[in-house]
């Protein structure tokens, strides 16, 4: 399948790495997705859609406690 975004890459099934922002935080979660080889635009199926959903939930009751990736700098 062609890319409705970019109109040039061919849509293909993988593992992505979804961002999920909650406040200031921003969680990276794995989901599978039909993503654009050319811009990288990914598009989720229902089932992942309830996952990130539900992480993001997890997350704000503090159910969840992610690791720490990295630092966010303002300057």
């Amino acid at each position: 399948m062609l890319c409705v975004i970019c109109k040039k890459g061919e849509v293909k099934p993988a593992r992505v790495q979804a961002e999920v922002k909650v406040g200031n935080d921003h969680l990276l979660v794995p989901v599978d997705a039909e993503a654009c080889a050319e811009c990288g635009e990914a598009f989720y199926s229902p089932e992942a859609m309830q996952r990130l959903e539900r992480v993001r939930e997890d997350f704000r009751r503090k159910a969840i406690t992610p690791a720490t990736v990295g630092h966010v700098y303002q300057v």
